[in-house]
């Protein structure tokens, strides 16, 4: 794990043992805003205490961005009687599937024996919730595509948005649906943030956001090409795990050994949906 310094007040820790993801804690006067966890146990323990001693000051509340365990589970490691804020809909995709996969996750890796599932205390379910915390206004809103209960963190005072996996290195729609991570691309935009805070992989500097976006945007719509292509010539479906990433305009190296993985993942859910449409 290493971690660096968005401004003076907002600390982001990555890992580099999973898909460099992401967790970012600000420091308000009210106490520390914890937003999404990394996901083994001695890294969110580590990010706990190294707050602890470098803010002087006691934790405030947790902020999830969406359900998926990678962000889930370090919530563990932060005081139990703090609030855990989120969509309403990722407190029910939690309690529909949260225990069973940390479940698998312990068979795996004993580590996570440790580890207890947080479900959300504080939920919205349509609109915006607005997060008081004194200096600093956390508006959060959903942010969909990659999951149907992303939501994203708007620092108002910093003009720092936190998508969760709404802008990672590569976008991921497997679980999520095509359309409404390119709409959220386009939302990110119009927002125009100071700084974008991704779900995995680098901090977006303002400069940076739109080319970032475009890009991103430009790729699924070659994930859609690409799907739309091996369906209409009749193509076998395994035939997608030759379509490399980098002809849609990424590289493998922000997420590593997983990101061909990934990538045929986002093909292959693009091209089910439209065979679904054509068979329907």
């Amino acid at each position: 794990m290493y971690w660096e310094r968005v401004s003076e007040k907002i600390f982001l820790f990555t890992s580099d043992r999973y898909a460099l993801v992401n967790s970012t804690a600000v420091l308000t006067e009210r106490g520390t805003v914890v937003i999404d966890a990394l996901p083994f146990p001695d890294e969110a323990r580590q990010i706990a205490r190294f707050l602890e001693i470098r803010s002087g000051m006691d934790f405030y509340s947790l902020i999830l961005s969406h359900h998926h365990m990678d962000h889930v589970y370090g919530l563990y490691a932060f005081p139990e009687k703090l609030d855990v804020i989120s969509s309403e809909l990722c407190r029910q995709r939690l309690l529909e599937v949260g225990e069973s996969s940390l479940a698998q996750a312990r068979e795996g890796d004993p580590a996570f024996e440790e580890v207890t599932l947080r479900i959300p205390t504080v939920t919205f379910d349509t609109g915006e919730l607005l997060v008081d915390a004194g200096d600093k206004t956390f508006r959060l809103f959903p942010l969909p595509g990659h999951s149907a209960d992303n939501i994203g963190i708007l620092i108002e005072e910093d003009e720092v948005l936190i998508t969760g996996d709404a802008a990672m290195a590569i976008p991921i729609i497997a679980d999520g649906d095509w359309q409404q991570e390119i709409d959220t691309l386009k939302l990110i935009k119009e927002m125009k943030p100071d700084t974008v805070v991704q779900g995995h992989g680098e901090v977006i500097l303002r400069g940076e956001v739109n080319t970032v976006m475009d890009l991103y945007i430009s790729y699924l719509e070659c994930v859609r090409e690409k799907a739309e292509q091996v369906l209409k010539k009749g193509r076998d479906r395994k035939e997608v795990w030759d379509i490399p990433l980098e002809i849609c305009g990424l590289e493998r190296v922000p997420l590593g050994v997983a990101s061909h993985q990934l990538h045929i993942a986002n093909i292959l859910s693009v091209y089910d949906k439209l065979k679904a449409e054509q068979e329907g």
